[in-house]
């Protein structure tokens, strides 16, 4: 897939001394942070259709006005969205494509490539077994040691369920350390590294 378009939408050191005192994390050095507003779902199915939502309002092509549960349960109708299963990476990708944004859905992803992406001012769509099966957006990354492999890095998440954590939060935000977050990157069918990566058409 070429990524030759950026959105180029980066959190301002504003957001991002807020992300820092918000998480307590140790400086705002080496933080890749997008500029994304999130979406709560209101079901506990819905994680799909929500961080849809959060992605498609990143891309300006889902307004404020639209940031809400009958938005919300449309698309998790054309999505399939059911209260068993959830959403499908399939039906996820389909919907983004005949929205006009440029798909690769994958598995077997890693840290670096979530990384790459959010470097090109695009966020991932992920499903891991966080609540027994969950998509949330990849939306930030620290760099904290001298490489990925040095465990000391953080990913952090605009995550559609975070208000039923009852956590600090800003922006939907939660934070995970990635090598943490690989052995737990897989869905409730035990399939590896899932992620959805969308990007506006040249």
């Amino acid at each position: 897939m070429n990524y030759a378009y950026s959105y180029q939408n980066f959190a301002d050191k504003n957001f991002i001394d807020k992300v820092v005192k918000t998480f307590d994390l140790p400086s705002d050095k080496n933080i890749t942070m997008l500029n994304i507003q999130d979406y709560q779902q209101t079901t506990d199915y819905t994680c799909g259709p929500a961080a849809i939502m959060t992605l498609m309002h990143y891309y300006g092509l889902l307004k404020d006005s639209d940031m809400n549960k009958e938005t919300e349960m449309k698309i998790a109708k054309e999505l399939k969205t059911d209260d068993d299963y959830g959403t499908t990476p399939e039906n996820m990708a389909n919907w983004l494509k005949t929205h006009g944004l440029e798909v690769e859905q994958g598995t077997n992803g890693n840290i670096q490539m979530l990384v790459d992406n959010l470097d090109k001012g695009i966020p991932t769509l992920v499903d891991w077994i966080d609540w027994g099966g969950h998509w949330t957006l990849v939306t930030g990354y620290q760099k904290l040691g001298n490489s990925i492999d040095d465990d000391k890095d953080l990913i952090l998440f605009t995550d559609p369920a975070v208000h039923f954590n009852n956590e600090k939060t800003i922006n939907g935000l939660t934070k995970i350390n990635p090598d943490r977050f690989q052995y737990m990157w897989f869905d409730s069918k035990q399939v590896p590294g899932i992620y959805i990566t969308a990007s506006k058409k040249d």
